[in-house]
């Protein structure tokens, strides 16, 4: 299965080399989590496999000496090992990105897993909204509005929303913590998958009942 996860944060000043290390070794611990892989070599994106083999970002696990000695970073920057690559792309606002992983092949989806891993991301960044989804739910716009973020699998908003108010959704949980207040959302008790048509259904009932509320945000409200 694929899994696609995008998360928007706020940092409370510019992108350093150093946080950026830092957010890439916690995105990598996540794969690691999710996949049960620990890919000890990671490689910048570049113009061809060629020239990426030749970049590497992280060996033995460690930060490289071109990732250490990096001046400047890009709006957007990937890194990669095997099947699965992470960026971090600079949003139109000031201290404002947003974190893509995407994991192209992965045999088993633990549940309880998967949120203690969403649960420790929510618990480090300042996050404005996070969404996963599975085999390209939103890529191939199975999504109601095009103009607003996708629930898919889950979807966190800094929101408090309750389960009177979203009936249809499998589970809802309240964050409380130093770095966000709000409610992870959750279509479906199972691993969802963005092409069966059931957990199409619930995914699209949870958005138009949320738009309906006025609580699915738009999705440039989250870079204005």
């Amino acid at each position: 299965m694929k899994l696609k996860l995008e998360i928007d944060i706020k940092l409370n000043d510019q992108l350093t080399n150093e946080k950026f290390i830092n957010i890439l070794v916690t995105m990598m611990s996540f794969v690691k989590s999710i996949t049960s892989t620990d890919s000890e070599k990671w490689f910048f994106s570049g113009d061809s496999l060629e020239d990426s083999m030749n970049k590497p970002a992280f060996e033995n696990g460690k930060p490289s000496s071109i990732l250490e000695d990096k001046k400047s970073i890009d709006i957007i920057e990937s890194i990669w090992a095997g099947d699965n690559s992470l960026t971090i792309q600079h949003a139109a606002n000031i201290n404002q990105y947003i974190l893509r992983f995407n994991l192209r092949k992965i045999d088993h989806l633990d549940l309880k897993n998967t949120l203690k891993s969403i649960n420790e991301i929510l618990s480090i960044f300042n996050i404005l909204a996070l969404r996963m989804d599975i085999n390209n739910y939103s890529y191939h716009k199975k999504q109601v509005f095009p103009d607003r973020l996708p629930v898919g699998w889950m979807l966190y908003l800094n929101k408090k929303i309750t389960q009177e108010q979203v009936p249809m959704a499998a589970q809802l949980i309240h964050i409380d913590n130093d770095k966000n207040k709000g409610t992870l959302i959750i279509s479906t008790d199972h691993v969802f998958d963005g092409s069966n048509k059931d957990d199409i259904k619930k995914a699209n009932e949870i958005e138009i009942q949320l738009t309906a509320l006025g609580l699915l945000p738009l999705i440039r409200e989250i870079y204005s």
